[in-house]
């Protein structure tokens, strides 16, 4: 009997590796950690800039039109623009609201009284409803502008605070109340004879 011995196999030192290798390997990992840092920092600029949260800017511009006799028409324009990528849906159903306020400032103030937008129910002229005459929903598309027109027949010699307020509860709750995100534009105009 021939005894068949099995030969070691051989052990092959590692090959050194190329420049070449080394350098692809580096870029491949600095690849790995630029696409990782780049997408941590795509996400926390998300989060800063307000993340699925909506944002309106408005504009208020008025004319007076002469209408007959001492009354003069007030037209008013609350012009909304979405400056974000993304839309955003006010709906009445959610509790949302767009209201348009036109309040008499009283004659009888002295001098160095402040006048706030704060709805001052006994000088309230009219409160419209703007999500009432949009079907309950305000749809505003990414970049898009709206302009909601209203007007309203006032006397000669008023002067009127005309506020725009947008108003959306963000599932939050503050000092035991729903608390709600808000957006409020204001301007005074005189209805001159």
């Amino acid at each position: 009997m021939v005894e068949r011995t099995t030969p070691k196999p051989k052990v092959v030192p590692p090959q050194k590796r190329t420049a070449f290798e080394i350098i692809e390997l580096v870029l491949k990992i600095l690849t790995f950690f630029a696409m990782a840092f780049g997408g941590g920092w795509a996400l926390y600029l998300y989060q800063q800039s307000g993340a699925n949260d909506w944002q309106n800017n408005f504009t208020i511009e008025t004319k007076v039109l002469q209408y007959h006799d001492d009354l003069r028409l007030l037209v008013i324009h609350v012009i909304s623009k979405n400056p974000r990528n993304s839309k955003f849906l006010l709906t009445k159903l959610h509790g949302d609201s767009f209201k348009l306020r036109i309040q008499k400032i009283p004659m009888t103030l002295k001098s160095g009284e402040v006048i706030t937008e704060d709805e001052d129910k006994a000088n309230l002229i009219k409160t419209i409803d703007i999500l009432a005459t949009d079907a309950g929903e305000y749809e505003l598309l990414p970049n898009a502008e709206l302009d909601d027109m209203n007007s309203i027949v006032l006397p000669v010699n008023t002067t009127v605070q005309v506020t725009a307020e947008m108003e959306s509860p963000n599932g939050e709750v503050k000092d035991g109340k729903p608390d709600s995100d808000f957006i409020s534009k204001s301007t005074v105009v005189h209805i001159s004879p």
